[in-house]
């Protein structure tokens, strides 16, 4: 689990080596899938992948991330936010994916 986090805080700044960017990216979402899946419930899958859709979300939104990064972030954050959208348990799960989506597509571009 600490190399996950160890990743997240890599994905959310990036590094100015875009192939090392795009194997981080796939690493990190190989593990959140690999996470989810050792996980037995459906709500333990779905929060491991809201998680990550935020962190992507974050990234894609912070301007003092290079814009290739941010660049892709955005091209996978689809990824994770289908499979969140697979495990949502109840209502409260469908609502908290639709404020996400509702705050993606209400924000104010940012110079991607």
């Amino acid at each position: 689990m600490s190399s996950i986090r160890n990743a997240v805080q890599h994905v959310r700044f990036g590094y100015n080596d875009n192939e090392l960017n795009s194997t981080l990216l796939r690493n990190y979402l190989d593990g959140v899938t690999f996470v989810a899946n050792l996980l037995p419930s459906d709500k333990d899958k779905f929060s491991i992948y809201k998680n990550a859709v935020e962190v992507l979300y974050e990234t894609l939104c912070d301007p003092q991330v290079s814009q290739q990064w941010r660049h892709s972030c955005l091209e996978h954050l689809y990824k994770p936010l289908l499979k969140a959208e697979r495990y949502a348990c109840n209502e409260s799960d469908r609502i908290a994916l639709a404020r996400i989506k509702i705050d993606m597509n209400t924000r104010e571009p940012v110079d991607l």
